[in-house]
């Protein structure tokens, strides 16, 4: 009998793998740290719950007509890029799962960011619970530390950027869906189930379509197998492996909806990196970047939303003493790394955990589309926080290998280290609390950022754009709406002294010129930003637009039809199309030329109905098709549009 008992006990132990690393907790405690976690997570950022779109939000969520288009965008959203339906579209980036969650909560609830913002609240909470479910998973190691190295990645400011901006759902979809299949991993070596394999291929395949940036996981998957489980190297080759081939069929759907992979020409006031003349100071300037990177993890302050040129310089030679630290450091970081890494040192995981991380990001090995951005380093403090973590404990001299330890005996044994700590955690949920306000509206934001970094081109540009767009001057008095104009006129000057060739600042000096009426200079400057980009539907609207106001209506329409052949998507283009063939065919009748009156009049007919396609609810399309259906002699339609146009 007892042979028999002890045979059954063998026949059903586990694994020995991942599953011997859960820490002894019992569920009770785990789910009230979760809950604690949960909580300290969403009230830091329970700020940003009432705050408007902001930056890149226009982009992809308030400006984008796909994403307004709601639910029946999907179709297209799945198979267009990151950016399509805005009038500047950057073919190259495909994030359809984030975009389509965009479309639907603004189908659910329009123009309203409160609902983007809840959103990022809620994921950001379960990813940071998550996250600690995922260290009791693997690392076999004093539960109280994982949790506190929890709290460390959920409380850091660095991360402001990334849940303040709904934009940036991007980063928390793609962290939570890697944890999730790594948790998936985790359940497959412990039940050899093939079906929790297929569920990490899942997450995995999901976290590439919320951002490209997660195929790192091909190398985060090893690394995390071999430092915390007893799995043979034929097995993490297997899975590996699988992780490889999913990444590939990513890419290949990514090359046949983009045509390409990759950002294709990138601007140098995006990345500075550009700026660079040659090879080397392209790459030494990476590595100085790297080195601001460490020190916004170490001492997040200041913070900005921009680093844009000119913000950090080239560098031009190798006596650069920035480059010299960063290299040295790097270097150092990763010869301890290898060094410790057959016996499979808790720090060498956190060092290469943040170097893979941070590969795609640091422009070392690809250019991407931007030199230093705060939120590229969400998934990578993941390895911040652990080595903080394991730091502090081990200075406290806690025993790390004690699975059962209370936690009381955790905060009494050091309370000078714990109290530290505490300060630490402190410091930096006052950080992110007050940093949260600067993300409120765009004019707080760039206001905020600009006294950061001055000479950002693309601060001063966004300030300058954002001070006279038409949304922002509504119910101001006249004096008010001069000064916006002339502190806008005076921001976007700098940009353009600080690079001439950027097509966006030039647009937004011919919105100036235009409120001043000058209409030469405000074409001179909408035409220069043709000139630089010759591929943006809004510059040609603009100039059209110049045209249309000193009663050019042929060169209005010739550059109005530009402007829909760019964006097909564009109601207003149409509807000012429409406008000005109307012009055209009103000329035509009072010059009693009936054919071309007919032709111009019904090609405005046309434009208006195209607009009215485009955007259901545009009041002044079917305003403008009733008026022309009138002037034309068809009474029942003319009254038909003006009484939809009265309703709406």
């Amino acid at each position: 009998m007892t042979s028999t008992k002890n045979n059954k006990k063998q026949k059903h132990q586990k694994p020995n793998n991942a599953s011997t690393n859960t820490n002894k907790l019992n569920r009770k405690t785990v789910i009230q740290l979760c809950v604690v976690l949960f909580i300290v997570s969403f009230l830091l950022y329970a700020n940003t719950l009432h705050h408007r779109y902001v930056l890149d939000d226009a982009a992809v969520i308030k400006e984008n007509v796909l994403t307004k288009g709601g639910v029946h965008s999907i179709k297209q959203i799945v198979s267009s890029s990151y950016r399509e339906g805005y009038v500047n579209n950057d073919h190259g980036i495909y994030r359809p799962l984030t975009k389509v969650m965009f479309a639907i909560e603004w189908q659910l609830a329009p123009d309203k960011p409160f609902l983007g913002h809840l959103m990022n609240l809620i994921f950001y909470s379960i990813t940071c619970v998550l996250l600690f479910l995922l260290f009791l998973r693997y690392i076999k190691m004093n539960p109280y530390v994982l949790f506190f190295a929890s709290l460390i990645f959920a409380l850091h400011p660095i991360h402001t950027e990334v849940v303040a901006n709904i934009k940036s759902r991007d980063e928390i979809m793609a962290a939570f869906f890697l944890i999730l299949s790594l948790l998936s991993i985790s359940n497959y070596l412990n039940s050899k189930k093939i079906i929790a394999l297929i569920a990490s291929i899942v997450c995995f395949f999901l976290g590439l379509l919320s951002k490209e940036s997660a195929i790192i996981f091909v190398g985060i998957v090893p690394l995390v197998i071999y430092f915390f489980t007893s799995t043979s190297s034929k097995e993490t080759i297997k899975i590996t492996a699988v992780t490889a081939v999913t990444a590939i069929a990513y890419l290949l759907l990514h090359f046949k909806v983009m045509g390409t992979i990759g950002v294709p020409n990138i601007h140098p006031t995006d990345n500075s990196i550009l700026m660079a003349t040659n090879y080397f100071q392209q790459k030494a300037t990476a590595i100085f970047i790297l080195g601001k990177y460490l020190l916004l993890l170490l001492f997040p302050h200041p913070l900005s939303s921009d680093y844009s040129f000119n913000t950090i310089p080239i560098v031009t030679t190798a006596a650069n003493l920035g480059f010299l630290l960063a290299f040295l450091v790097h270097v150092a970081l990763l010869g301890y790394a290898l060094v410790r890494f057959k016996s499979k040192h808790f720090l060498s995981f956190c060092i290469l955990f943040y170097l893979i991380s941070m590969s795609i990001a640091s422009n070392l090995f690809m250019v991407i589309g931007t030199n230093l951005a705060e939120r590229l380093l969400f998934f990578p403090s993941i390895a911040f926080a652990l080595a903080l973590a394991w730091t502090i404990a081990t200075l406290a001299k806690l025993d790390l290998k004690n699975l059962n330890q209370k936690l009381s005996a955790v905060l009494s044994s050091n309370k000078a280290i714990v109290g530290g700590f505490a300060l630490i955690l402190v410091l930096y949920s006052y950080k992110t609390i007050a940093r949260n306000k600067a993300w409120n509206n765009g004019v707080t934001l760039y206001e905020t950022d600009l006294k950061t970094v001055p000479n950002s081109s693309h601060l001063l540009l966004f300030h300058a754009d954002n001070l006279t767009l038409k949304d922002s001057l509504v119910g101001l008095s006249d004096d008010v709406r001069k000064q916006r104009f002339a502190l806008a006129q005076k921001e976007i000057d700098k940009a353009l002294s600080i690079y001439e060739e950027m097509p966006d600042a030039h647009n937004v000096a011919g919105r100036i010129w235009y409120e001043y009426k000058n209409y030469d200079l405000a074409l001179k400057e909408y035409s220069r930003a043709i000139y630089l980009n010759s591929g943006t539907a809004s510059y040609h609207n603009n100039v059209a637009t110049c045209y249309f106001s000193t009663a050019k209506y042929p060169e209005a329409a010739a550059e109005f039809k530009k402007s829909t052949e760019l964006n097909p998507l564009d109601a207003d283009s149409f509807c000012n199309l429409g406008s000005a063939y109307g012009e055209i065919g009103q000329a035509a009748v009072r010059s009693k030329n009936k054919d071309t009156a007919d032709k111009y009049l019904h090609l405005a007919i046309d434009n208006f109905y195209r607009a009215t396609e485009l955007n259901p609810k545009y009041k002044g399309a079917f305003q403008f098709l009733g008026l022309t259906y009138n002037t034309i002699g068809d009474t029942i339609n003319g009254k038909k549009y003006l009484d939809i146009a009265r309703g709406l």
